[in-house]
């Protein structure tokens, strides 16, 4: 007993673009299922069984289209017809799958939801793999990058007088001697000045060791003290390598929303050739605790009053206020100064 469906559509004869009106009979017969196409006011066109017939994925709502062997192709547009003979076809679950639905929403949640772990937990991980595979070659280069684009953007060549870099040098030299040898041969350390207006005082490091010192931090805060312990604060920056691991773990982020959104960009050319990335990022709270602690610990080591990261923080505290906490990567400047005058107290009992 033979069961029969009929698709209305328009048929193209093969090696031709002649678009005829046509019908699709569709027949189960012998355990197979059978096609012929009908034109209207002409013989049969083609005839064929399911198997032997190339069949397009569904695209939307688009008109669905069916390849004969002898090169006839028939479309149609009746997709609920249509159901009838691709309903167990692996374009066709696809298809419903493609839907909206709650099973949609279920599988964007479920992204969403895993995105979130990887951010949360797995981009530190890759991370310190990444930091750990990083040739020191690379990170030179990246400290190289950084500073052209620096030199070319915000700062200008320093004015501070010979002797004031020679005691700065001189400051510098005495707390980075306190670094167990294995670590100031693993990188390239190096002290630069730089006049930078718009910044004001302060100092920074890069992942490959280079360090710059602004104009105005050495001549708003002379004390020796202070200089020593903001060199401690970004030598630990260095050793503990969070540069490296934040910008890992910005461009991991970066990558991740990328692939989200279909378009990856050019970032990965501009952290390596660039060091544009760098100047964006800030290190976390956790990082920059741990770094005022081991600062601490460095320059009292080097024989200075630690308590000059606190004489800083305070001018700051008195000049820009305390600060939030809240939405900011660093911790407010009264928070870490409590915890810089508890560190002290533990590292003057040792």
């Amino acid at each position: 007993m033979m069961q029969q469906v009929t698709l209305n559509g328009h048929a193209y004869i093969g090696g031709s673009s002649r678009r005829i009106p046509a019908r699709l009979e569709i027949a189960k017969h012998g355990g197979e299922t059978w096609l012929r196409v009908l034109p209207e006011t002409e013989a049969e066109l083609s005839r064929a069984r399911l198997l032997d017939i190339a069949i397009d994925p569904a695209l939307g709502r688009a008109a669905r289209k069916l390849t004969f062997q002898d090169g006839t192709v028939f479309e149609t547009t009746d997709h609920a017809g249509f159901a009838f003979l691709d309903s167990h076809t692996h374009g066709a679950r696809l298809h419903r799958l493609e839907r909206f639905g709650p099973h949609l929403i279920g599988f964007t949640l479920a992204c969403l939801a895993g995105a979130f772990l990887l951010w949360r937990y797995g981009l530190d991980i890759l991370a310190a793999l990444a930091v750990a595979m990083t040739p020191a070659v690379l990170v030179e280069q990246i400290d190289r990058g950084t500073m052209q684009t620096i030199d070319y953007v915000m700062a200008e060549p320093s004015q501070l007088s010979h002797e004031e870099r020679d005691r700065a040098l001189g400051i510098y030299q005495a707390v980075i001697a306190e670094l167990p040898e294995a670590e100031r041969s693993a990188r390239d350390f190096q002290l630069l000045f730089r006049h930078m207006p718009e910044v004001g005082p302060n100092a920074f490091a890069l992942p490959g060791g280079t360090m710059v010192m602004t104009d105005a931090l050495l001549r708003e805060f002379p004390s020796e003290d202070v200089i020593a312990a903001i060199l401690g604060h970004e030598i630990a920056h260095v050793v503990e390598e969070h540069g490296l691991r934040r910008l890992y773990r910005s461009l991991g982020a970066y990558v991740l929303i990328a692939l989200l959104a279909g378009d990856t960009g050019p970032m990965l050319e501009d952290v390596l050739l660039e060091g544009n990335a760098l100047l964006s990022l800030s290190y976390s709270r956790t990082q920059e605790t741990a770094a005022d602690e081991f600062g601490l610990a460095l320059s009292h080591q080097a024989g200075f009053d630690p308590v000059g990261l606190k004489v800083f923080f305070k001018a700051l505290e008195s000049e820009m206020g305390s600060g939030s906490e809240w939405m900011s990567s660093h911790p407010s400047h009264s928070a870490r100064i409590e915890a810089i005058d508890a560190f002290i107290e533990t590292l003057l009992e040792r």
